[in-house]
């Protein structure tokens, strides 16, 4: 994977990270200011393992480096849609 594309997929991640964090506030009062984010994401096993790689060499850079598990669950949701149906009135 050349860096463009890990760049695009970990975009993706980035924004459903930052819905997380406008959804549930204190989520983000553990980051620290200076962290760098690095997203793993359970489902893509090739992204997972460049992104590790990315934490490593910002570990050994010195870097605050923030690892963040990305799992995706299936969630299923009722959803009621109205249905009318006309009745001849009495």
């Amino acid at each position: 994977m050349d860096r463009e594309e890990q760049f695009q997929r970990n975009n993706e991640l980035f924004r459903i990270f930052m819905q997380e964090v406008f959804d549930n506030p204190s989520f983000s009062v553990v980051i620290p200011q200076d962290a760098e984010i690095i997203f793993l994401p359970e489902n893509d096993p090739e992204l997972k393992e460049a992104n590790l790689a990315l934490a490593q060499e910002g570990e050994a850079q010195g870097k605050k480096v923030l690892l963040v598990k990305v799992k995706l669950v299936p969630e299923t949701k009722t959803v009621y849609v109205p249905k009318l149906e006309l009745v001849k009135a009495k």
